[in-house]
């Protein structure tokens, strides 16, 4: 350091966000200042927010921020800040804002307003540097006219360029390459000018048509004195912005003498106007004769700083501070012997810099805002990143592209650098939203870089090659994800399992490509997308009956297909079945990997592209050995009569296994007939994560739910098995793979594994019968689906033998659901669970952190043992996956009858954290959530409108506050983290609290993150907005966070078994702060180790027994009475829903007239055309919703030109196939 430390300035506001406000944040801590921060909104997820000492939130619109002078500087004022910092870019070369700063009694950290005025108009240094005998290119003054721009060219000679006067970064340039063109080229600039810069004026210089762009590091003391650091060079430019950067420059080193002309020249410059700080002088250098002329002078910190300071051996932000530091103190300036002596003839090594940006090169090199998912830099010595993002960082539409600088230095030769850049653009991840690391490699790895052969023409020159491997959306179709095999299964912590809903068919698009089984594919819903491959490729289409079209040539499915570059595929809407599956050799290699997959969830927003379904506009990357594999390709198919889609119908027979619900205590036999014997339908309501049947209600064995709930298919929440008909109140929902894996209602029973791939192409409006297997047919029939796909495999990797269609038929026999039951004080029962899970119940419906001990000793033993996929714990149940293929169903259960023999009552302590959570108890969203529920829902319940009340009256308590009260001043002790995202269910560790609440029915379309509710006798905290059923009584931080970024998450889900919780009031203003500095990353929870010890439990339980009865007796006593009045109500509301049940009916058609119908069962979103509207060809005449999708239905060639006659339906109708929608006259 040049100075004794830092006297006058101790704190520094950094105007400015991003990579560069980390960079100084860096400079910072090594100095010991504190660093105060700017972020928007937007920027939450920066890494500037989380890495500053200090941060404050701007007011105002996003976009415009951190350009607002006023508000910049008021946040310097009120922090205490003594000096600001602007970096590049937004503020950094704004005179008027830097003399605000120096007027309000702050130091600013560069150099001064006058200076930053005179070189912030181009003409004005033009003149400066002629002063101070810099070389310029011929040119003019300002230009009043095109007439005299056009005198000028002729004077100069052609080529020329217009230069706006307050332009910079490449913008407000027009070359002119004839006389024809000045006239319109002075128009646009003057334009430009106007629109950007706010100054209309221009001069012209001489245009070099084979240039380069090199500039010199200068560092001034503000009293005469300057250095430099050496040159770099910037010729790589796309659109006159940098994309490469290297120092020194290959050109300059080749020319003795020459980097000597230019230090010197900048040097003087710089001197000659008292420059103080960091800046950069540029001179364009003509390619064939090596002379050089200045360009303009950047009165600011540069993006490429970094190769200078990684050749240089300085750190260019810290002499930044160390002056203003000089400055503050009234002595002018660091010393300008101590500046010499940082001073190098030359550099030491080379460095690169390649800027990373957000955007996709082969559309034209468009922005990609949108999540990162994965970052992973290369590590290695000589390479340094300079960047702003980690995983989990959403890019905003709002700012600057760039994401991150890689730099790289070597201390031997130029090649060794650029070796170590391409490793480091190799071997780097930065997945998720598109990013131009191939583009930046292409350049890197061309002859022409290697060997310093690069003008700022060369990315337009025929010299660079950029063959992207890439294949842009043109269309993402109806609802297109990524997914793969085999997922997620065995994470738990309400992490689903995801995958292709339709795994065989997606097996077999992987086979015929020549990939593993498992590779990431496309898993398309009803329709395709339409795709332009930039590369060749191999592909396979499978699964449910779709066109498919290569440049519009219709090709087969269940076949390779040969895909040339440039070509688009097009996938058609699906016919018969539900989903079909492209598969592209060597798979989607960009798309992250998140918890061990690349499939998509999109209800949680997690893996494949973005956490999202495929748009237009996205862009996926091939494998770099795509076209080699192209070159490679053998046509083959599969044989017709084993073709998948044989099999596809509307009216399916779907194989099931009793459980773990369908059993005496939960279903009765006339239950058990409609479970079996109905012919069920599939509602519009189908999605991956819960296909809602219509049919009949059960009548059920009991009257409620217990503690569980008013409704008598409420459970204690208990794990869920994939696959299982679940009831959600009367209506009946099948649980695919994206399903929630636990929560508190009964699974009657369980679709067998062997059976997914056909519920898989199951769609609205078809129907289907549950037939019982045994456990034993249901291992048959996945071993014959093996069996097909071996065959298969031998066949496409051969061309020989035979490939038979898997057989379905299967005897009609069946185990029932119980399978095993240990009596005793707390019975034990044993339950199937479909043929992939076991599922074991302690006790009554009650919840009992004693028993929750018990299970957890089980459960922390079955974890560890190498051969079950997962162990799902809950309050009272646990469950076991395994894989039937490898472990029988017999063997499973006499493992777990043997452990719960072995282990017996265990009263060891169990460990956990105690977590303190803020709670705001009067929260707004949750009374606004309460208010659209009556609005749009159901109008009339016991817990409406305030739930607090009714949770106080269901459990005998008069006043709600008291209840309230009650429940803050309990820990509750986490009895399971599932659900999804991680919800952790709790339950009060004192009985005498304990209260005990129904679900909403119908459930709430909307709860907001954060919220804290109770349903049964648990509470939950809702990870995410989404609906829920769950009773609300206040609101606290979500303990989720995907990526774990946020401090204290180790994982996704911040909470695990037997942590326990600790709320503490705070009021809104207080809330609020604490939920914006969590959001930011900057909130640390209060959390300390603890444990649960069964022994003290049992003990303290017994020393309340009496009170605990009593309490117990006057809630039950309550709870019946509200319960009964529930029944009530919501009986009510059924028929006033029944009396307008919201299906449009067909009427007659006149003559003449033309029906549009609905193309299959959905409801009706949204109607955009009028009686009267004359339509045409193409025109949107309805919107419907299926499967949370939207489907716009269109006017056909014989609707064009017609008027619409009559509007059958409303929003919110239901439809069937066919059904009349509106006619045309």
């Amino acid at each position: 350091m040049l100075i004794d430390g830092f006297t006058h300035i101790k704190k520094v506001l950094i105007a400015n966000r991003g990579e560069i406000a980390c960079r100084i944040i860096k400079s910072c801590k090594e100095l010991g200042l504190t660093s105060v921060c700017i972020y928007t909104g937007a920027d939450r997820t920066s890494a500037h927010v989380r890495l500053a000492d200090e941060v404050w939130l701007l007011p105002g619109a996003d976009q415009s921020a951190y350009i607002q002078q006023e508000d910049v500087l008021a946040i310097a004022l009120k922090s205490g800040a003594h000096a600001v910092i602007p970096g590049y870019g937004f503020l950094s070369e704004n005179d008027d804002f830097a003399e605000k700063v120096e007027r309000a009694g702050l130091t600013w950290v560069g150099p001064s307003s006058r200076v930053i005025t005179q070189f912030g108009l181009k003409h004005t240094a033009r003149e400066l540097a002629v002063k101070s005998g810099v070389p310029v290119i011929q040119g003019t003054d300002l230009l009043s006219s095109a007439q005299e721009a056009l005198e000028a060219a002729e004077r100069i000679g052609y080529p020329v360029m217009l230069k706006a006067t307050a332009g910079g970064g490449g913008m407000g340039l027009q070359i002119c390459w004839e006389a024809s063109a000045i006239e319109e080229a002075f128009r646009s600039v003057e334009a430009r000018g106007a629109a950007l810069f706010k100054n209309t004026s221009m001069f012209m210089e001489k245009y070099v048509a084979r240039s380069r762009h090199v500039e010199v590091q200068v560092f001034g003391n503000g009293m005469g004195g300057a250095v430099h650091f050496g040159e770099r060079e910037c010729s790589i430019q796309r659109r006159h912005q940098k994309v490469v950067e290297e120092c020194p420059s290959p050109f300059v080193e080749n020319r003795p003498g020459m980097r000597e002309k230019l230090t010197s020249c900048a040097v003087a410059l710089a001197g000659n106007v008292s420059y103080s700080s960091a800046g950069t002088v540029e001179f364009l250098v003509d390619d064939s004769t090596g002379d050089f002329y200045f360009l303009e002078m950047n009165t600011r910190l540069q993006v490429e700083h970094g190769i200078t300071e990684m050749c240089y051996d300085v750190d260019l932000v810290s002499l930044m501070l160390q002056q203003a530091e000089m400055q503050a103190r009234g002595k002018g300036g660091l010393p300008i012997d101590s500046m010499s002596a940082l001073q190098k003839g030359s550099p030491r090594g080379y460095a690169i810099e390649a800027r990373v940006y957000a955007e996709i090169p082969t559309r034209n090199f468009a922005p990609s805002p949108g999540l990162l998912q994965h970052i992973q830099w290369h590590d290695a010595p000589g390479v340094r990143i300079d960047t702003w993002i980690t995983s989990g960082t959403n890019i905003s539409p709002y700012y600057d592209p760039m994401i991150a600088k890689v730099i790289v230095w070597d201390a031997s030769t130029h090649d060794a650098a650029v070796d170590k850049m391409l490793d480091t653009l190799r071997l780097s991840k930065v997945q998720g939203c598109p990013t131009n690391f191939q583009y930046l490699a292409a350049i890197v790895e061309s002859e022409s870089f290697r060997r310093g052969d690069t003008t700022t023409a060369f990315l337009t020159s025929e010299g660079f090659k950029f063959s992207p491997t890439t294949v842009d959306v043109l269309s993402g179709g109806a609802y297109t994800t990524i997914q793969d095999l085999p997922a997620r299964r065995g994470i738990g912590n309400g992490v689903p399992e995801s995958g292709p809903l339709d795994p065989v068919s997606f097996r077999l698009a992987n086979i015929l490509v020549g990939n593993d089984e498992g590779t990431e594919g496309l898993e398309m819903t009803l329709s395709g997308p339409e795709l332009l491959f930039h590369a060749p490729a191999v592909i396979a289409v499978t699964g449910g009956l779709v066109d498919v079209q290569i440049s519009g040539e219709v090709v087969e499915t269940n076949s390779r297909l040969l895909v040339p570059g440039g070509a688009t595929v097009k996938i058609g809407m699906v016919t018969k079945g539900c989903r079909a599956y492209l598969a592209v050799r060597g798979g989607f290699p960009a798309v992250p990997s998140y918890l061990g997959s690349k499939s998509t969830t999109t209800t949680l927003k997690l893996g494949g592209y973005q956490g999202r379904q495929l748009v237009a506009n996205d862009c996926l990357e091939l494998d770099c050995r795509t076209a080699e594999w192209a070159g490679e390709y053998r046509s083959i198919s599969i044989p017709a009569a084993a073709r998948l889609d044989n099999l596809w119908t509307s009216d399916w027979d779907l194989y099931t296994m009793p459980g773990p619900h369908d059993e005496p205590e939960f279903t009765t036999e006339e239950d058990r007939k409609v479970l079996y014997e109905t012919t069920w339908k599939i509602s519009h309501n189908a999605t991956r994560s819960g296909y809602r049947l219509k049919g009949p209600c059960l009548k059920w064995a009991r009257e409620d739910g217990g503690e569980g709930g008013s409704h008598p298919a409420n459970v204690i929440d208990e794990p869920y098995p994939y696959g299982g008909l679940n009831w959600n109140g009367d209506d009946p929902v099948i649980l695919p793979l994206d399903a929630p894996m636990a929560g508190g209602l009964a699974t009657t029973s369980t679709i067998v594994r062997a059976d997914f791939w056909r519920l898989g192409q199951c769609r609205p409006g078809d129907s289907l019968r549950f037939k019982r297997i045994s456990w034993d047919s249901a291992r048959m029939l996945r071993q014959r689906t093996e069996d097909y796909l071996n065959a298969a495999r031998r066949y496409i990797e051969s061309g020989k033998g035979t490939v038979e269609l898997i057989d379905t038929r299967l005897p009609e026999e069946w185990t029932e659901t119980i399978l095993h039951r240990i009596p005793g004080r707390v019975e034990v029962v044993f339950r199937q669970s479909g043929d992939s899970y076991l599922h074991v119940t302690y006790g009554p419906m009650t919840a009992s952190a004693s028993t929750r001990a018990h299970i957890q000793h089980r459960v922390e033993k079955l974890k560890k043992e190498a051969d079950i996929i997962a162990v799902i714990a809950a309050t009272r149940s646990y469950s076991v996956q395994f894989d039937s293929l490898k472990i029988t169903q017999s063997e499973m259960l006499q493992r777990l009858v043997e452990l719960e023999h072995s282990l017996g009552d265990s009263h060891q302590r169990i460990a956990g954290r105690l977590f303190k959570f803020p709670i705001l108890l009067d929260d707004p969203l949750a009374k606004q959530a309460i208010d659209e529920y009556m609005t749009k829902i159901r109008d009339s319940a016991v817990y409406l409108p305030d739930n607090m009340t009714y949770i106080a009256k269901a459990n005998g308590v008069a006043d709600p506050n008291v209840a309230k009260r009650s429940i803050l001043a309990c820990r509750q002790l986490v009895t399971e983290v599932s659900f999804l995202a991680g919800t952790p269910l709790m339950l009060p560790l004192d009985p005498r609290l304990v209260y005990v609440a129904q679900k909403y029915n119908p459930v709430r379309p909307f709860t907001a993150e954060g919220t804290v509710g109770i349903g049964g006798p648990l509470g939950v905290i809702y990870p995410l907005d989404a609906p829920g059923g769950y009773q609300l009584w206040g609101r606290t931080l979500t303990p989720w966070d995907a990526f774990a970024t946020r401090p204290g998450f180790t994982d996704p889900w911040l909470l695990k078994d037997f942590d326990q919780i600790q709320y503490f009031e705070v009021d809104q203003a207080e809330f609020e702060r604490i939920y914006d500095q969590y959001k930011a990353g900057r909130y640390e929870f209060e959390v300390e180790d603890t444990f649960f010890d069964p022994t003290s439990y049992e003990e303290f339980l017994q020393s309340i027994r009496q009170e605990a009865e009593d309490f117990v007796a006057k809630r039950d006593a309550a709870g019946k009475a509200v319960t009964q009045e529930e029944r009530l109500l919501l009986e009510a509301w059924r028929a006033s829903q029944q009396s307008d049940d919201g299906v449009a009916a067909n009427g007659p058609l006149e003559e003449g007239g033309q029906s549009v119908v609905a193309p299959m069962t959905s409801s009706v979103w949204k109607i955009k055309v009028k009686a009267g509207d004359v339509v045409k060809e193409g025109d949107v005449l309805v919107i419907l919703e299926a499967m949370k999708m939207e489907i716009p239905v269109r006017a056909d060639s014989a609707a064009d030109g017609r008027s619409v006659r009559t509007i059958s339906v409303k929003s919110g109708s239901l439809l069937d196939p066919g059904q009349t929608i509106l006619t045309l006259a």
